[in-house]
């Protein structure tokens, strides 16, 4: 059964105002360029960035005086682009991928994403087919500029599956609803929530599939805030940011506010 998922905006972005000399150091801004279609860990509601992954940090570095995050969400290549320049000092939420040189520090965020494969009802796959056996000729979506899984990466390279890239979840879930794609490849609780989400807007609940299945479990992953080296290079300061960052979402992690984080983002019916 699909979870009903309980999406809770939170802006985040801060206050522009200029930081004079005598208060930059206890002021410092650290620019965050986000992704605005991966609900509900990170999007963006009404142009403001939201999410649960920009509550954690947010949250976390209220123990960090002297920081002042500000939250820009944008298509996600884009914000990768935006950190490789150093236009952004750093982005949520990457993974650890190959061909990633150019981020300085990655700082782990308390939660593991499960990645899986939400298939067709008319394609033979599923929950118990056998990875990457029963998969060779078919095609998985996925969002464009995710390192989704080394393991449907490497079957991408051999040509054993072929990729088909969208824009976002809902235009992958519409694909799959109209059998363009035999699957879609992305976070499990991603694919949940958006495939709510459009259920509830008339203009895509026609276009979309009548129900889930039960997906197959490729892998886990964790995701991070990266820092970009080239930022790093103009603003030494960030080294300290992210290591600070680190021990206070690690404390987080372990008080009973993670999980009242957690109860926030899942609210089963």
């Amino acid at each position: 059964m699909v979870l009903m998922m309980a999406l809770l905006p939170i802006e985040l972005r801060a206050s522009s105002a200029p930081v004079d000399s005598n208060t930059a150091k206890s002021n410092r801004v650290v620019r965050i360029a986000t992704d605005d279609a991966a609900a509900p860990y990170s999007h963006a509601v009404n142009g403001r960035a939201a999410g649960y992954y920009l509550r954690l940090v947010q949250r976390a570095a209220e123990s960090m005086p002297g920081w002042r995050l500000e939250f820009t969400p944008m298509p996600w290549v884009r914000a990768l682009r935006q950190a490789e320049l150093g236009e952004a000092d750093a982005v949520l939420p990457p993974y650890r991928g190959l061909g990633r040189e150019w981020i300085a520090h990655y700082v782990r965020l308390p939660h593991r994403e499960e990645v899986v494969l939400s298939c067709h009802a008319e394609s033979g796959l599923g929950a118990n087919s056998q990875w990457p056996q029963d998969f060779g000729g078919r095609h998985i979506g996925v969002t464009r500029g995710y390192l989704i899984s080394p393991a449907l990466v490497d079957t991408v390279q051999r040509r054993w599956v072929h990729k088909v890239e969208f824009r976002n979840a809902r235009d992958a879930l519409a694909a799959l609803g109209a059998g363009d794609i035999d699957c879609y490849a992305n976070e499990r609780l991603s694919i949940e929530v958006n495939y709510q989400q459009a259920r509830s807007d008339p203009l895509w609940a026609n276009r979309l599939p009548t129900e889930l299945k039960r997906p197959l479990l490729l892998s886990e992953q964790q995701a991070y805030l990266a820092i970009s080296r080239q930022a790093l290079r103009k603003r030494p300061e960030l080294q300290e940011f992210a290591r600070d960052l680190q021990v206070e979402l690690n404390r987080l992690s372990e008080s009973t506010e993670m999980q009242r984080l957690q109860n926030e983002l899942i609210e089963r019916p």
